[in-house]
Formats: C-alpha cells, structure tokens, sequence
C-alpha cells in the first residue's frame, strides 16, 4: 500500500472519546450563548462561503449604478442621433424642392427660348 493510503487509514480509524465528552457536551449546551464582539460578527462575513456573497453585493452595487449611468447615455445618443437624422432629411426634402423649383424655372425659360 502506499503511504496515502495508509495515513487515511490511520486518520480515519475510529477513537474513543475522553471520559469527560459528555459532560463536556452538555455543560456547552446547557450554558447560555455568549455574546459576540463586534469585530467577530465582522469576521463572519469573511469566512469562505460568505466572502464570495459580500464581494457579489459590493460589486452587483458598483456595477448596476455605473450600468444604469452607461444605458441612460446610450439612450441619449440615439435619441440625438435620431433628431439629427429627422433634421437632416427635411434639409434634404426642402433643398430637393427648392432645385426642383429651380429646374422648372431652367426649363421653362428654356422652353420661351425655343419658342422664339
């Protein structure tokens, strides 16, 4: 066998209790909860399962601000991209009117030419 095998072996083989387990026990049930130290109910947030929680929250807090911030300029710039596209188009209809009122001034003038 190899050496892994036998350490589990012998860290696993069953062990008596000391004599004194039980009153052990329930002396620690019997007692009252002791109340924790401020800085021990802050360490509670950095033990391993929590820790992940904590750095989830604190970066779910910066994220969806900045998020929110990012959307609503977006938002802005399409909404202004939009009214410059709207602009652009009733410059482009009223130049296009007004050549077209030019062009038929042109031909009609033309027209009176080759009549004479």
């Amino acid at each position: 066998m190899s050496y892994l095998e036998d350490d589990l072996k012998l860290a696993l083989q069953r062990a008596e209790p000391s004599g004194d387990f039980t009153e052990r026990v329930l002396a620690r049930l019997n007692a009252p909860p002791r109340k924790r130290a401020w800085w021990e109910e802050l360490a509670v947030l950095f033990q391993p399962p929590r820790v992940q929680w904590v750095a989830l929250t604190v970066v779910a807090s910066v994220v969806i601000p900045i998020a929110g911030i990012q959307y609503h300029k977006e938002q802005r710039l399409r909404a202004q991209g939009e009214m410059a596209k709207q602009e652009l188009v009733f410059a482009m209809r009223m130049a296009g009117s007004k050549l077209h009122k030019v062009q038929q001034k042109v031909l009609g003038m033309s027209q009176t030419e080759n009549r004479l």
